[in-house]
Formats: structure tokens, sequence, C-alpha cells
């Protein structure tokens, strides 16, 4: 007897439920608050809040300071949608997918979401990995960064979990990299940027030329790497994507295309 993953669960659910189920329009997106959140945290956050405008539903998003503690995973940003909250970017996708959701539904090949899969995941991996070691285990970042962090936590708290985002941080490397050498983390970071633009080229998005969830997590860690790391001591990342220009164009769009999308949407 095999075991089932989250998205095979709730695809059995669905089908028991008799198909789609319907979108509470009561939806809320906890985030971490702005001011302290560092480079992690903001990506995943960026990503979700993009994918869900993409998904064209109402869904309201509110700044916490205490949203990392709201998820029972830790994994942010945590979306409370009818009497489930999900946190965290695979349990947000998979619940959109539950609801039938994702853009990448609407592909017109499974090559197509086979690569949806396979470049999300290497966002997720060495990309996602290089951001951590950049904020935690650089010490000119990490410094700045503690202080970012720790900027609505109370003594002792205030010192002691940025101890312990360091601490996973460097088990974080040592586990994807086997060690917290930055040349290579930065080289790997490097290699992920050069095929993202390789797969972009001079399209408008990634897959089929329609947005997806692919873009959505892209342009969060992407942007706030440009946002976020631009202006730490160490800018070894930003310069990872900045050599890029395709991948600069493509922050730019997707910015534009969900800023005009949020103002049509509140017109309407």
């Amino acid at each position: 007897m095999t075991s089932l993953g989250i998205n095979d669960h709730l695809s059995f659910m669905m089908q028991q439920r008799g198909g789609k189920s319907s979108w509470d329009s009561s939806a809320c997106l906890y985030i971490p608050q702005s001011d302290a959140s560092v480079l992690p945290s903001r990506s995943h956050s960026l990503a979700i809040k993009s994918l869900v405008q993409l998904c064209s539903v109402p869904c309201r998003c509110e700044e916490r300071p205490n949203a990392e503690y709201m998820s029972h995973s830790g994994q942010i940003p945590v979306l409370a949608e009818g009497k489930t909250s999900s946190c965290g970017y695979d349990e947000i996708t998979s619940r959109l997918q539950f609801h039938e959701l994702l853009p990448s539904s609407e592909l017109s090949s499974p090559s197509s979401q086979l690569d949806v899969k396979s470049f999300s995941a290497l966002v997720h991996g060495k990309l996602l990995a290089a951001e951590v070691f950049s904020t935690w285990c650089i010490p000119e970042n990490a410094k700045v960064n503690s202080v970012v962090y720790s900027k609505h936590l109370v003594w002792p708290l205030n010192l002691y979990l940025p101890y312990v985002k360091k601490r996973r941080a460097r088990d974080m490397c040592l586990a994807i990299f086997s060690g917290c050498d930055a040349d290579r983390i930065f080289s790997e970071a490097q290699e992920v940027c050069n095929v993202l633009s390789l797969k972009l080229g001079s399209s408008e998005f990634f897959i089929e030329g329609r947005p997806t969830e692919l873009d959505a997590l892209v342009y969060g860690h992407l942007q706030s790497i440009l946002e976020v790391d631009a202006v730490l001591p160490d800018r070894r990342l930003v310069d990872c994507v900045s050599k890029h220009g395709n991948l600069v164009e493509f922050c730019a769009r997707m910015c534009q295309r969900l800023v005009t999308q949020a103002y049509d949407g509140q017109a309407s």
C-alpha cells in the first residue's frame, strides 16, 4: 500500500465531494510585517500573494507581526480559507489545486505542466537555499537581518530567535550543498538564474506564453532579491539576477500586470 501525498489527498477529497469546491470569498492571506520581513519570508509571501491574484479570487491580505507563529508548520504565508488554514507555498498551491484554480491546469500539454513543476522545484531548492544563506550565514548580512527580523520581538526572543534562524540556515545549506561555502552556493544560484533566463528567452511568460504559478513563484523570489538583497552589505545574490536583463524585465512586467489587475479589481 503506497502513501498518498497532500495533492493526492486533496484530489480524493474533491472527488468525494463531487467535483470543484467553491472558494470562500472571505479568505485572508496573512504575511509578516513588511518592516520585519527578511528575504526568504518576503519571497514566499510575494510569490503566494501574486499567485492568488493571478487566480482572480477574492482574498484579503493582512500583515501580522506574528504571522510566522500563526502557522502550524512555521511556513509562511498563512492562508485562511473556509474552515481550513494552509501554510507555506506547497500547502497553499495544493489548496488552490483543490479548488481547480491553478493556472497550469489550463496548459495544453502534459510536458508544459511538467516544466512548471520542474522549474518550480529548482527555485524552491537551490535558489531558496541561497537566499537563506545570504540572509543568515554571511556575517555582515546576518547582523542587519537580525535587527530587522527581531523588530517586533521582545527580550529575550529578539536575541534567541535570530540565533535559531542562523542555526537552521546552516543546517539547510549542509543538507543541500554539503557545506556553507559561499562561492559554491552563489555559483549554484547563478546557474539557476542562467537556466531561468534561458527558459524565458524573449517570451513574456515562462510556459506557453501565459502566466502560471511558475511565473508567480519566480517573480516573488527574483523581485524580492532585487529589492531586499540590493540594500545589504553583501550583494552577490542580487548580482546573480541583475546580470540577466530578460529576468529583470520580466519582474518589471509582472509588477505592472499585478498592479493593473489590482487596480481594475478595485474599480469594478
